[in-house]
């Protein structure tokens, strides 16, 4: 999404338009939009992006026509109002500091471009509005590129890359800077030619994800039948980790469970560090995996949680509820939630309120 907002941005820039920049660079409780997100404004009610939730996007697109027309930066806030209708605010209980900028050909190329790993910082100063200082620039993965950035903007950007998810840092000086790691596609690395794994590798697609769809049956790993898969590898488990290589941003699910195949993904897993590991088939299953694993020599704390019976609770029976629920269970990990329903979530926080 960002990347389309951006490649919309240069085209505007490239027909010889002016064009602003919006950007939420800090989040105070709930907001709609995530931080980071970004509005990219030219002239006659032209913009792509949204920095909320349609509340506030009339009122940045007024302030971007000021910044287009005097050039200077200017700091927005937002925070929740109780009637919208009278008064320019959120809906949600937060607040949001949006920062305004004309783009140029400079800005927009540090924040497109860059090598396969760095973090785009973002500094300026909400406390104030008229003059946010705002500053750009890269910070690579050995920490090189922040060339007259102080020390702790350097270790907080780092860590930002570490945990695969923006943030914003607020400095005793009032400073905040907005870091936004930039790393390749996590990977879906999908052991089994099941019929579920093609509309898994679409859902996967759709998250930005790149997918690897593995078989060690060659009928079953063929590019006729996963034509969406960014890759199909026709080998066992320990050859394919070997070649496509494992970390905590590839995700694993398990579609064959059949015990030749499966224990030998699991003993070619042991030791190494996933984001997820998720297998197909009912809980007593995972109890007989376990016990052939430990009698093959396997300690189980090699490796991690096993989801299974994969995905949430949706009741899916077609290959797409199925490929559904499981890239909700993983989208779920990744982001640190348990999953479920909103409304649950919302009765209990109501309840301990009470």
């Amino acid at each position: 999404m960002k990347d389309d907002i951006l490649a919309q941005a240069a085209e505007w820039l490239d027909a010889g338009e002016p064009v602003a920049v919006a950007t939420i660079v800090r989040i105070f409780g709930s907001s709609s939009q995530p931080l980071g997100a970004r509005m990219a404004i030219t002239r006659d009610n032209r913009f792509a992006g949204a920095v909320s939730g349609g509340c506030v996007e009339t009122d940045v697109y007024e302030t971007s026509q000021d910044v287009l027309a005097g050039g200077n930066a200017l700091m927005l806030h937002y925070k929740h109002v109780e009637n919208p209708l009278v008064e320019i605010g959120l809906n949600c209980e937060g607040k949001i500091d949006v920062l305004v900028e004309k783009l140029d050909q400079p800005m927009l190329d540090l924040l497109r471009s860059g090598p396969e790993r760095h973090v785009k910082v973002t500094l300026c100063a909400p406390g104030t509005p008229a003059e946010p200082n705002a500053r750009h620039a890269q910070i690579l993965a050995d920490g090189s590129g922040g060339d007259g950035l102080p020390d702790a903007v350097i270790r907080d950007a780092l860590a930002a890359m570490r945990r695969d998810k923006p943030a914003s840092t607020t400095y005793p000086d009032g400073t905040v800077a907005l870091f936004e790691p930039v790393l390749p596609p996590p990977v879906l690395l999908i052991f089994g030619g099941d019929v579920a794994a093609q509309p898994l590798v679409r859902f996967a697609k759709i998250l930005g994800m790149r997918t690897v769809v593995t078989d060690a049956r060659p009928a079953f790993a063929t590019r006729e039948k996963h034509p969406d898969a960014d890759e199909v590898i026709a080998a066992w488990p320990a050859e394919v980790i070997r070649r496509v290589g494992v970390d905590v941003r590839t995700f694993v699910v398990s579609l064959n469970h059949e015990p030749r195949f499966e224990d030998a993904l699991m003993l070619a897993l042991a030791g190494h560090e996933i984001g997820y590991l998720g297998a197909i088939g009912k809980r007593v299953r995972h109890e007989e995996r376990s016990a052939r694993l430990q009698d093959a020599g396997l300690d189980m704390a090699q490796l991690p949680p096993i989801h299974t019976p994969i995905g949430l609770d949706i009741g899916g029976k077609s290959p797409e509820e199925i490929a559904l629920s499981i890239i909700a269970e993983i989208v779920a990990v990744k982001n640190g939630r348990p999953g479920g329903m909103l409304i649950t979530r919302f009765a209990r926080e109501m309840a301990a309120e009470s």
